[in-house]
């Protein structure tokens, strides 16, 4: 396998709608960076990827879903899979099926699940396992979320929700949230201004809080090269 290379290229800032004063999370925000990394054939792809992230500021928060997730049209583009995913739902069947590309360039969606205290969680096997798509998604093999999508966690003992140290809007600095969704496209992709509502509580038998928040505008670095049209590598979708 080649080598994975990645550099970060900018990050989101954030703007919360109608949120209660009590609320704990308290926004969503992307961290982009760009990726080159080996598929299953061998072949190298480059991707601009948005993690897509919930900031909280009480580490006892659990994200339990995301719904209503309505995206912008920079956003709805289609996003890149690799030869081993198996769709929006993160499956690394480990093994040879276990590439770079998968790791570290294919598209998903999850509440939590994923290693923290990282700048870029690898979809390692059994990494966001449990996570569930709404109806109203699209189905595992969309091209991007439909209209008034909405994903879950499957398990919600397992608490993968969970907020711990992700990588902050300011940069390089760990901050309090969790990882919700990984869009990787190979030319432009935006979500800035996408909107999605959010269901948390504080652990197994505590009352479920709601919120809903808008991701705003990347800083400069990020939207000069999400501009770039042409990034080498190769998408592939299946049907649902």
């Amino acid at each position: 396998m080649k080598n994975l290379t990645k550099s970060a290229i900018g990050v989101s800032t954030i703007l919360t709608l109608g949120t209660a004063a009590t609320a704990e999370i308290t926004g969503a925000y992307t961290y982009n960076y760009t990726v080159t990394a080996a598929d299953f054939d061998g072949s190298d792809v480059t991707v601009n990827v948005q993690d897509l992230y919930l900031r909280s500021s009480d580490a006892a928060d659990t994200a339990l879903n995301v719904y209503n997730v309505n995206l912008v049209e920079a956003a709805q583009v289609p996003y890149f899979q690799s030869f081993t995913g198996t769709g929006w739902q993160p499956t690394n069947l480990g093994g040879p099926f276990d590439t770079p590309a998968l790791r570290m360039a294919d598209s998903f969606v999850t509440v939590g699940g994923f290693a923290q205290d990282t700048i870029a969680p690898e979809q390692a096997p059994g990494a966001g396992s449990g996570t569930g798509l709404d109806p109203n998604f699209g189905g595992n093999g969309a091209t991007y979320p439909g209209e008034n999508a909405g994903w879950y966690n499957g398990s919600p003992p397992s608490l993968n929700g969970a907020v711990g140290s992700v990588p902050e809007t300011s940069g390089d600095l760990i901050g309090l949230g969790v990882l919700i969704g990984r869009f990787a496209s190979v030319g432009f992709s935006d979500l800035s201004f996408s909107t999605l509502e959010v269901t948390w509580n504080q652990g197994l038998g505590t009352p479920g809080q709601q919120g809903s928040f808008v991701v705003n505008v990347p800083g400069p670095g990020a939207i000069a090269l999400l501009g770039v049209a042409g990034f080498v590598g190769r998408g592939r979708r299946r049907s649902a």
